[in-house]
C-alpha cells in the first residue's frame, strides 16, 4: 500500500511540475528528478501527453505564448539549467501532438569545463566527441532541429556525430562554423581564429556578413591570412589532443600561447621583437623540462627560468 502511495505523490508531483514548466522556468533540481520520472516508462510519457492536451483544449495553457516566451526562458535559465519544461515551437498545436514529440523538441544546455590543470574529453548529447584545452569552456544547446556550440574559452577539438537533418554550428572568436559529420580543431588564436579541418567539409562564416570560406579536408583557415583556405598539415593541429605540441613555421609568440594554454608555462619575451621569431618543431606536455634545450637549440635564444615559466633573451 505504501507503494501505491508513494505512485500517486510521485503521479502528482509530476503533474505539478509539468503544469509549472510551461508557465515558467523549473530550477534545476525539479527539471532534473522531472526528466527521470518521465524517461521511466512509455506510461508517464503518455500520462504528460494527456494533461497537456487537456490544458492546452481547455485554455489552461496557451501553447503560443508558451512558446514565444522559450528563448527568453533559457537566456534567463543560464547553461547551468541542462533541461527545461517548456513547450517550443511546435507546441502552437499542442492539444494535436503527443508529448514524446514536443519534449524532444526543447532546447537543453550545458555547460563544459576543463579543469585549470588538464584537459576534458566528453561526450556531448548528440554523440560529438571534443577534447577541450586546459581551462576551456564551452556552452552546447541541443533541440529543436539545431545543435550549437559557444566554445567561450581556450581550445577545442570536435569530431561530430553524423546527424545531415541538424547542421552542428560553432561560434568562436566572432566566427560561425557549420558542419555535417566531420573532424576539426578550433583555436580563438591571439592574432586571430584558427581553424584545422581533420575530415569531411566545414562552412566558415565571418563576423560582418564577408562571404563564406569553405574548407575541405586537410586544408586550415588563419584569420591573420586573410579570408581564404591553405592545405596544411592539418593533423598536427591536434597533436595537442595526444600529449605533443607540434610547430611547423610558428612565431615564437603563438609558441608562446600554446604553451600557456596547454602546460601553464609562460614565456616572458626581454625584447619583445624576440616573438617574431620563427619555430618549428615537437614539444611534449609529459616532458616541460626539454622545452628550454629544445626552443635555444633551434632559435638564437637563452632561456631562464622564472616563476611560472621562462624569460626569453637573445642568445650572447
Amino acid at each position: 500500500m505504501m507503494s501505491d502511495l508513494s505512485t500517486d505523490h510521485e503521479g502528482a508531483r509530476a503533474e505539478r511540475l509539468v503544469l509549472q514548466g510551461l508557465r515558467a522556468p523549473l530550477d534545476a533540481a525539479d527539471a532534473a528528478w522531472l526528466d527521470a520520472w518521465a524517461a521511466e516508462s512509455p506510461a508517464r510519457m503518455a500520462m504528460i501527453d494527456g494533461w497537456t492536451r487537456a490544458w492546452a483544449m481547455s485554455g489552461l495553457i496557451d501553447p503560443h505564448e508558451a512558446a514565444a516566451s522559450d528563448g527568453a526562458v533559457n537566456e534567463k535559465l543560464g547553461a547551468t539549467a541542462t533541461r527545461r519544461w517548456a513547450v517550443a515551437a511546435g507546441i502552437a498545436a499542442a492539444a494535436a501532438i503527443p508529448a514524446a514529440a514536443w519534449l524532444g523538441l526543447r532546447e537543453r544546455a550545458r555547460t563544459y569545463a576543463a579543469p585549470a590543470d588538464r584537459s576534458l574529453t566528453a561526450a556531448l548529447a548528440d554523440g560529438t566527441e571534443v577534447v577541450l584545452s586546459r581551462g576551456g569552456r564551452l556552452e552546447a544547446r541541443f533541440g529543436g532541429g539545431r545543435r550549437s556550440i559557444r566554445q567561450l574559452a581556450g581550445e577545442a577539438f570536435y569530431k561530430v556525430a553524423k546527424d545531415p537533418a541538424r547542421p552542428f554550428q560553432v561560434e568562436a572568436g566572432g566566427y560561425r562554423l557549420t558542419a555535417l559529420g566531420t573532424a576539426f580543431n578550433v583555436d580563438p588564436a591571439p592574432g586571430g581564429l584558427h581553424v584545422d579541418l581533420v575530415e569531411g567539409r566545414l562552412r566558415i562564416e565571418p563576423p560582418g556578413g564577408a562571404a563564406a570560406i569553405l574548407l575541405n579536408a586537410g586544408e586550415r583557415f588563419r584569420a591573420e591570412d586573410g579570408l581564404r583556405a591553405v592545405a596544411a598539415d592539418v593533423d598536427a593541429a591536434r597533436a595537442w589532443t595526444e600529449g605533443r605540441l607540434v610547430f611547423d613555421d610558428e612565431s615564437l609568440g603563438q609558441v608562446a600561447a600554446s604553451m600557456a594554454r596547454h602546460s601553464g608555462r609562460r614565456l616572458v619575451f626581454a625584447d619583445s621583437r624576440l616573438s617574431g621569431l620563427r619555430f618549428s618543431g615537437v614539444l611534449r606536455l609529459d616532458d616541460l623540462a626539454a622545452w628550454k634545450p629544445a626552443i635555444e637549440a633551434v632559435l638564437p635564444v637563452e632561456l631562464s627560468e622564472t616563476q611560472g615559466g621562462y624569460l626569453v633573451s637573445a642568445r650572447r
